[in-house]
């Protein structure tokens, strides 16, 4: 028969298709053996064994070796594997309910990762519904995405499926980054505008100190006030003067 392999993980599907497997063979392992029923019972629960250990890894074998009967390797499984279980479940459980959208993830990640860990649920035996999913998803979205969330909560409950929301979170999620963008070109020019306008302040005032300096001061060449001697174009009056006595 062609039955998915025991490797530790997936306990709970192989117990099921192993129950299957050997009801479509008419073999109950839980039925005890009798003096009446010993021949048939031995056939029976030698193909059981056969159809358990066909569908398992070695490794997993190595726990069952000791096993007589197939109800052993049945007992013997679900005293590990059942207790591994309820406490997979429960760190899934707990991975669910406390996941949050990281900051670099993009939508279809944060969507993937929400499925994900819903399909890890669903594997351990919860039921998760897709209202579940959905409100896990938007309830763990940035702040940004305020205005999508209250426009989910006003459609049609017919309209509101995970295919809908997440064509909608990735459109919402576009437009979000084409307005970051030109935020972001928008600061990037203005800062340019300030860096050049603070590069330029130190040649005006200079020019104006400049200024105010040559009205301080007398010409040297023709005594007036306004400029300097040296940017005097006419023929120079100037005559050093003598030391008083």
């Amino acid at each position: 028969m062609n039955l998915e392999k025991f490797d530790g993980n997936n306990f709970r599907q192989w117990k099921f298709q192993i129950k299957c497997a050997l009801k479509a063979k008419g073999i109950d392992i839980r039925v005890p053996r009798t003096e009446q029923n010993s021949a048939e019972w031995s056939k029976n629960d030698g193909m059981a064994m056969f159809i358990m250990t066909s569908s398992m890894d070695f490794k997993q074998i190595t726990l069952i070796e000791n096993c007589e009967t197939a109800k052993e390797i049945m007992t013997k499984l679900e005293s590990v594997y059942e207790q591994k279980s309820e406490l997979r479940k429960m760190l899934v459980h707990e991975k669910f309910y406390q996941y949050k959208m990281l900051p670099g993830d993009s939508v279809a990640q944060h969507i993937s990762k929400v499925e994900s860990l819903a399909k890890q649920l669903k594997e351990s035996g919860e039921t998760v519904s897709d209202m579940a999913i959905i409100t896990k998803i938007l309830g763990t979205l940035p702040p940004k995405y305020r205005s999508l969330r209250q426009a989910w909560m006003s459609l049609d409950s017919k309209q509101q499926t995970i295919v809908n929301l997440t064509a909608r979170l990735l459109d919402e999620e576009a437009s979000l980054v084409g307005e970051e963008e030109q935020e972001t070109a928008l600061l990037v020019a203005n800062k340019g505008w300030k860096l050049k306008s603070k590069q330029s302040e130190p040649m005006q005032s200079g020019v104006n100190q400049n200024k105010n300096t040559k009205h301080r001061f007398e010409c040297y060449n023709c005594g007036k006030r306004g400029h300097f001697a040296r940017e005097y174009r006419a023929p120079r009056k100037f005559k050093s003067r003598k030391p008083q006595q």
